[in-house]
């Protein structure tokens, strides 16, 4: 199915890419299962592992007889934002399609959002609405729950000028993400190409901090029609690892921090005001996590102690008023 994207006849209408590292045998194969059985079929898939313990290719070795699927491997660890960007380097197609290794994807997933995308030509970007599934008591479950409560109530299905949902993020102080997790997210490659890289310093908000930028640019795409595909979540997934280990804490902070250059007039002041107001529950989210015994990754504080030192007024009243609802 040729769809007039911009591709030549040498190249597939898609490029889908899949990061791994020391990924599930189970899960990686239903993912890979669930591609192969897609009803749009004019895709290459990349599968680039970032330096696992474990032996990923033999895992993914049955599916690599279809010369669609390539395997590479990185010499050295890049982290997850760098392993995104390697994907995105050596893909071709003019249409990007994460797809994590423990994720599913609906048969007529690729189908939907390469239609989308043909028939809203400005969009450059279409976020698909999925289920989250999974052990009920791993710590992220009650908050991909409530993201999916606040998309139904608040997000329509269709086309979203990309500033003014920005703006309606900014108002939420740039939560929960409802764009979702790259998985659910295809992007044209010029669109990407003008964003740049993923951040690979971000141990928490990559995603959302790239969403930011793209909105920033051009219109969304929202397909919550139905559900078009799984999210697993489990304790040893990445999110799940960095929420027991507090990493992140500053994520959100540092995304105002690069939105803000972007922004001017009402749009930066509203940004402004939502970024103070999201410091202050960063700090009550810390103190509360210190208190509790928890672990505090001072990973991206650098980022912190810059803001601490221009604002201290801000960082100051944020601690006054959380001793003070003690």
């Amino acid at each position: 199915m040729r769809i007039g994207l911009g591709y030549t006849h040498s190249v597939s209408a898609v490029s889908v890419l899949i990061p791994t590292y020391n990924p599930s045998k189970e899960f990686l194969t239903e993912a890979l299962q669930s591609l192969r059985k897609q009803s749009f079929q004019d895709w290459t898939a990349l599968i680039h592992d970032d330096c696992s313990d474990i032996d990923t290719e033999k895992i993914v070795a049955p599916f690599l007889s279809d010369p669609r699927f390539v395997f590479t491997k990185s010499p050295r660890r890049l982290g997850i934002g760098g392993n995104w960007n390697e994907c995105v380097e050596q893909s071709k197609a003019p249409v990007i399609a994460f797809l994590f290794q423990d994720d599913v994807w609906d048969p007529d997933y690729l189908r939907s959002a390469v239609e989308a995308l043909q028939k809203h030509p400005r969009a450059g970007f279409v976020c698909l609405d999925h289920v989250y599934f999974g052990d009920a008591n791993v710590t992220t479950m009650p908050l991909y729950q409530a993201v999916r409560t606040f998309k139904k109530k608040n997000i329509q299905s269709g086309v979203h000028h990309g500033k003014e949902l920005l703006r309606f993020w900014i108002k939420h102080e740039l939560h929960p993400n409802f764009i979702g997790e790259p998985s659910f997210v295809v992007m044209r490659r010029s669109v990407m190409q003008h964003a740049g890289t993923f951040l690979t310093d971000m141990p928490q908000f990559l995603d959302t901090e790239y969403w930011l930028r793209l909105l920033a640019m051009t219109d969304c795409i929202c397909l919550y029609d139905r559900e078009y595909g799984i999210f697993r979540v489990h304790s040893e997934a990445a999110s799940a690892v960095n929420q027991e280990a507090g990493e992140g804490l500053y994520d959100r902070l540092r995304c105002f921090e690069r939105l803000l250059p972007l922004l001017n007039g009402e749009n930066r002041l509203a940004a402004i005001d939502a970024r103070n107001r999201a410091v202050g529950k960063m700090i009550a989210k810390f103190f509360n996590r210190v208190g509790s015994g928890k672990k505090a990754s001072t990973k991206g504080g650098s980022t912190l102690v810059k803001f601490c030192l221009r604002h201290p007024l801000v960082i100051g009243t944020g601690i006054l008023h959380y001793f003070l609802k003690k």
